[in-house]
């Protein structure tokens, strides 16, 4: 992915919902169904609609034991890839991530803490 230029906290949501998309598609192969992005200060916060994948859906009603390990891996390899992008694409000095997904209601939420506010970041 090309490095973001982002002037703006309009064109930075934009650019960080083509990101979670991509990762998602590479993960899952399918993208959210919706993302919702609210930027405070230093934190990014993200509030995401999933369409479960067939075969996570299956090993969920076989074994939540077994879904509940996936999920673990998954969610971890979400954020490294994520806190990846965040550094590489917009140079953003990541303190932690944050992201919790429940397969019951389809939804996740990821925070974003930066060590500086947004707007520093913005060129």
């Amino acid at each position: 992915m090309a490095q973001e230029k982002c002037k703006t906290l309009g064109e930075l949501k934009q650019a960080l919902t083509r990101d979670y998309n991509a990762i998602n598609s590479r993960l899952f192969a399918t993208g959210v169904v919706t993302l919702k992005i609210d930027i405070v200060d230093e934190k990014i916060f993200m509030l995401a609609v999933h369409k479960r994948v067939v075969p996570l859906q299956i090993v969920s009603e076989q074994s939540a034991l077994v879904a509940d390990i996936a999920d673990y891996y998954l969610v971890r390899l979400f954020k490294s890839q994520f806190k990846e992008i965040l550094t590489k694409n917009y140079q953003f000095e990541v303190s932690s991530i944050f992201k919790d997904y429940d397969r019951d209601d389809e939804l996740s939420s990821t925070l974003v803490l930066l060590k500086k506010e947004v707007q520093t970041y913005l060129h």
